[in-house]
């Protein structure tokens, strides 16, 4: 598994032009996120794909090949801070699980959202390994619901792994102007 975080330029249809990238050379996207940046109009992806170690330093560089990416960057995990979220509502109808849930929720420096007579929405931010195994300890009761958002992540204060702001900045569209046909993207 490899972790990416990648500029790219905000506008319609990019989203969809990276995921079928990845799709179109067979491999899977553990989980994508996008979020806007401190640099208009850009947005930041964070990519997790599983794979072999070559295939994958390959397919980070035909990314950066892709006229919407700015810059790819790996992001290790041993030099970044990689933080998944998860929103988990459990059941606690039989006895003695609400004070169990509370206790493990606790152990992983988690909060308690809600509350109900009969369930607990528990939300853990935490490195994926740590949300994994917190929802692992969760599969023996009664899982009513869950979310969960995907790996975002930045490197490490004076790491590898950086994205640095590009010299020139994509022309971002003003709110309210209205696209022209040859600007929309095709359909």
């Amino acid at each position: 598994k490899k972790t990416f975080a990648a500029l790219v330029v905000d506008e319609p249809g990019v989203l969809s032009r990276i995921s079928g990238f990845f799709s179109a050379r067979g491999f899977n996207i553990d989980s994508l996120v996008v979020g806007t940046t401190n640099m208009p109009g850009l947005s930041r992806m964070t990519i997790v794909s599983s794979g072999t170690m070559s295939k994958l330093d390959q397919l980070r560089r035909q990314m950066e090949a892709m006229v919407q990416v700015r810059e790819v960057v790996e992001l290790q995990p041993e030099r970044s801070a990689l933080t998944d979220l998860l929103l988990v509502k459990v059941a606690t109808k039989v006895p003695g699980t609400r004070s169990k849930v509370v206790e493990i929720s606790n152990l992983f420096r988690a909060e308690v959202l809600d509350v109900s007579a009969d369930e607990l929405l528990v939300q853990v931010a935490d490195s994926p390994w740590k949300v994994d195994s917190f929802l692992a300890l969760m599969d023996k009761f009664e899982i009513v619901e869950l979310a969960r958002t995907g790996v975002v992540g930045l490197s490490g204060c004076g790491q590898p792994g950086q994205i640095s702001r590009p010299d020139v900045l994509p022309t971002v569209h003003k709110a309210g102007k209205k696209l022209s046909d040859a600007e929309l993207p095709p359909s």
